[in-house]
Protein backbone atom coordinates (compact mmCIF):
# COMPACT_ATOMS: atom_id res chain seq x y z
CA UNK A 1 0.00 0.00 0.00
CA UNK A 2 1.46 3.39 -1.06
CA UNK A 3 1.80 5.96 1.95
CA UNK A 4 0.91 9.30 -0.64
CA UNK A 5 -2.28 9.80 -2.50
CA UNK A 6 -2.83 10.12 -6.11
CA UNK A 7 -4.20 13.36 -5.16
CA UNK A 8 -0.89 14.31 -3.25
CA UNK A 9 1.40 12.96 -6.22
CA UNK A 10 -0.12 14.73 -8.63
CA UNK A 11 -0.03 17.94 -7.03
CA UNK A 12 3.62 17.90 -6.43
CA UNK A 13 4.02 16.30 -10.34
CA UNK A 14 2.26 19.91 -11.28
CA UNK A 15 4.35 21.91 -9.03
CA UNK A 16 7.55 20.33 -10.31
CA UNK A 17 6.58 20.93 -14.17
CA UNK A 18 5.42 24.68 -13.35
CA UNK A 19 9.09 24.85 -11.29
CA UNK A 20 11.28 24.33 -14.60
CA UNK A 21 11.96 27.72 -16.25
CA UNK A 22 14.66 27.16 -19.04
CA UNK A 23 15.99 25.02 -20.60
CA UNK A 24 20.08 25.81 -21.71
CA UNK A 25 22.75 23.56 -23.49
CA UNK A 26 26.31 23.97 -23.63
CA UNK A 27 28.66 24.24 -26.46
CA UNK A 28 32.37 25.81 -27.36
CA UNK A 29 32.17 27.36 -24.09
CA UNK A 30 28.99 29.13 -24.14
CA UNK A 31 25.49 28.02 -22.84
CA UNK A 32 22.22 28.69 -25.25
CA UNK A 33 18.75 28.63 -23.99
CA UNK A 34 16.89 25.98 -25.64
CA UNK A 35 13.14 26.96 -26.94
CA UNK A 36 10.81 24.70 -24.69
CA UNK A 37 7.81 24.01 -26.42
CA UNK A 38 5.63 21.92 -24.30
CA UNK A 39 5.63 20.49 -20.68
CA UNK A 40 2.96 17.86 -19.73
CA UNK A 41 2.65 15.76 -17.46
CA UNK A 42 1.42 11.55 -18.59
CA UNK A 43 0.59 9.44 -15.81
CA UNK A 44 3.65 9.78 -13.02
CA UNK A 45 5.98 11.02 -15.42
CA UNK A 46 7.15 14.78 -16.63
CA UNK A 47 7.82 15.44 -20.36
CA UNK A 48 9.73 18.30 -21.28
CA UNK A 49 10.03 19.02 -25.32
CA UNK A 50 12.63 21.90 -26.53
CA UNK A 51 14.75 22.50 -29.24
CA UNK A 52 17.64 24.71 -30.32
CA UNK A 53 17.83 27.85 -30.92
CA UNK A 54 21.30 28.88 -32.92
CA UNK A 55 22.17 28.22 -36.10
CA UNK A 56 25.46 27.40 -35.35
CA UNK A 57 27.53 24.13 -35.98
CA UNK A 58 27.97 22.50 -32.38
CA UNK A 59 28.79 19.87 -30.46
CA UNK A 60 26.32 20.66 -27.81
CA UNK A 61 28.20 18.59 -24.28
CA UNK A 62 26.21 19.74 -21.46
CA UNK A 63 22.35 20.41 -21.09
CA UNK A 64 20.50 22.00 -18.12
CA UNK A 65 17.26 22.76 -16.46
CA UNK A 66 16.70 26.35 -14.83
CA UNK A 67 14.28 26.25 -12.27
CA UNK A 68 11.81 29.39 -11.95
CA UNK A 69 14.29 31.10 -9.31
CA UNK A 70 17.15 31.08 -11.46
CA UNK A 71 18.71 27.80 -9.89
CA UNK A 72 20.21 24.61 -11.72
CA UNK A 73 17.58 22.20 -10.88
CA UNK A 74 19.84 19.35 -13.11
CA UNK A 75 22.30 19.29 -15.06
CA UNK A 76 23.63 16.35 -17.62
CA UNK A 77 26.92 15.56 -19.60
CA UNK A 78 25.93 14.76 -23.99
CA UNK A 79 27.54 14.87 -26.76
CA UNK A 80 25.28 15.89 -29.76
CA UNK A 81 26.91 17.25 -33.01
CA UNK A 82 24.15 19.29 -35.30
CA UNK A 83 25.26 21.10 -38.27
CA UNK A 84 24.29 25.39 -38.68
CA UNK A 85 21.44 24.05 -40.94
CA UNK A 86 20.15 21.76 -37.98
CA UNK A 87 18.22 22.06 -35.15
CA UNK A 88 18.33 19.70 -32.39
CA UNK A 89 14.78 18.58 -30.98
CA UNK A 90 14.99 16.71 -27.19
CA UNK A 91 12.17 15.15 -25.30
CA UNK A 92 13.08 15.32 -21.60
CA UNK A 93 10.95 12.44 -18.91
CA UNK A 94 11.39 12.41 -15.66
CA UNK A 95 9.43 9.95 -13.69
CA UNK A 96 7.98 10.57 -10.75
CA UNK A 97 6.52 8.21 -8.27
CA UNK A 98 6.25 6.59 -5.18
CA UNK A 99 8.27 3.13 -4.37
CA UNK A 100 6.49 0.66 -2.33
CA UNK A 101 7.13 -2.51 -0.76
Amino acid sequence: MAFWTDDFLDKRRTEWLKSIAKIQYYAGGTWYDAQITSKTIDDDTLKILSQTTDSKALTITSVRLIDTGGDVAGQITESITKLATQGVITLWEFPLYEITS
